[in-house]
């Protein structure tokens, strides 16, 4: 989120500089709600900027904001804000015959004329157009029932509508603003978004990244549970508790999932999916060995050698015990570089512990690990007491790993919290698709 910030406070300052630079001669309504929306205006199109160039997955990025997963929250809320703003500033442009029924309009001053005037009409059409689209494109983004299938079509027609906003912008932008920091910022902004745009509609993003390959084998662990391993073409290679985007059906497209084990070398990934979904649902029963498919990645910074020499607590929800795997499997022949670390794998009933004897069979290799089975069905809800988190002698925290349901995650960082630990010692791979 704190990108989404540096984004606001970029617009902010060179708006500021701007209103310096070529303040206005007198100031009432009229002039505050023009600049209010040319605030909105501006800094919609920045958020929506970012928007464009987080949806191509920049390698580049991941490192700084901390994974793919950090990178689609920012992408969410950053789309969230802009629409908001994009909303803000269209109501704001609509309110000026009510606001000219109680108060007189001043006459209009000379303005300067630029080459652009000539698509002044079509800009504002066109911007209006997108305001309505980008409105119905949130509600569906934030209903979670409407089809993924379906969302995702949806959702690529965003790289057309930037467009026609950066064509907006850049008409409609003072002309007075081209010699200053706030042209230069809409004009980068632009540039990059409107580049990262038709990246999108060519087809490209990930697919340097993306491997062809095979189903060679389907397993199904536990009920509503799929184990897949893929045969994968090209040079592969992953760390354990990264995640890759699965494409088994074109129509249906990508979907992320976990890498369950660890990398072995040979070019094979294996996949722990559970049936949450109509699609996941569908792979149950259709998935079968010789089916090819693609794969995207791999993706994400879930990472426990990140933090190196102090004690760790891994906590698994239900099939969130996936990148736990894939450490105990990257750890086996290098034992001396496990840390010492409380391992709880929660379920509901010993009936759902599906991989309870693969954890167990792993960390017998491993002493240092502290495997616990937490069944809420007849212990509770997970409760940070259960935890045993206290500082170290010199005040430092033991690092918090979790990958399960968002709501137990949000209850333990709350609690934790609390009790004084540092919210950057509760990792979490947080990786939504919407």
């Amino acid at each position: 989120m704190k990108l989404i910030w540096i984004v606001l406070a970029a617009v902010a300052a060179a708006f500021g500089l701007a209103l310096v630079l070529d303040p206005p001669a007198m100031v009432d309504i009229w002039v505050v709600r023009k600049q209010a929306i040319l605030f909105t205006g501006v800094a919609a199109f920045a958020l929506m900027s970012l928007i464009m160039l987080l949806a191509v997955r920049p390698v580049w990025l991941e490192r700084p904001l901390d994974g793919l997963d950090r990178m689609y929250q920012a992408h969410k809320w950053a789309g969230i804000l802009a629409i908001v703003l994009g909303l803000l500033h269209y109501l704001m442009e609509l309110a000026g015959p009510l606001l000219a029924e109680f108060i007189a309009k001043p006459a209009k001053g000379p303005r300067v004329e630029t080459f652009l005037d000539a698509f002044r009409g079509s800009a504002k059409e066109l911007g209006e157009w997108s305001a309505w689209l980008l409105a119905a494109m949130l509600v569906i983004t934030l209903w979670q029932r409407f089809p993924y299938h379906l969302w995702r079509y949806v959702h690529k027609t965003l790289a057309v509508v930037y467009l026609v906003l950066a064509f907006h912008a850049v008409v409609l932008a003072p002309a007075g603003y081209w010699t200053q920091p706030i042209g230069w910022l809409v004009g980068f902004c632009a540039l990059l978004g409107s580049a990262c745009a038709l990246w999108s509609l060519a087809g490209r993003i990930g697919r340097k990244r993306t491997h062809e390959g095979v189903v060679v084998a389907v397993e199904r662990p536990g009920e509503r549970m799929l184990e897949v391993t893929c045969k994968l073409q090209g040079s592969w290679r992953h760390r354990a508790g990264q995640f890759a985007f699965l494409t088994c059906d074109r129509l249906e497209g990508q979907h992320p999932f976990t890498l369950c084990g660890a990398d072995r070398g040979n070019g094979e990934v294996r996949f722990s999916i559970k049936a949450l979904g109509d699609y996941t649902q569908r792979l149950q029963d259709c998935l079968r060995v010789g089916d090819p498919v693609k794969v995207e990645g791999p993706y994400g910074r879930f990472d426990f050698r990140r933090d190196n020499g102090a004690r760790q607590v891994w906590i698994a929800g239900g099939i969130g015990i996936t990148p736990f795997l894939a450490w105990l499997e990257s750890l086996q022949d290098k034992p001396g570089d496990c840390p010492e670390v409380t391992l709880l794998y929660c379920v509901r009933s010993p009936s759902d512990a599906i991989y309870a004897g693969r954890l167990r069979e792993l960390c017998e290799k491993l002493p240092r690990i502290d495997l616990r089975v937490h069944y809420s069905e007849s212990e509770g809800r997970l409760q940070t007491t259960d935890l045993e988190l206290q500082p170290g002698p010199q005040g430092r925290w033991p690092s918090v790993w979790f990958c399960g349901p968002q709501g137990l995650a949000e209850l333990l960082r709350r609690d934790l919290r609390r009790q004084g630990m540092p919210s950057n010692r509760f990792h979490q791979e947080a990786f939504q698709m919407r």
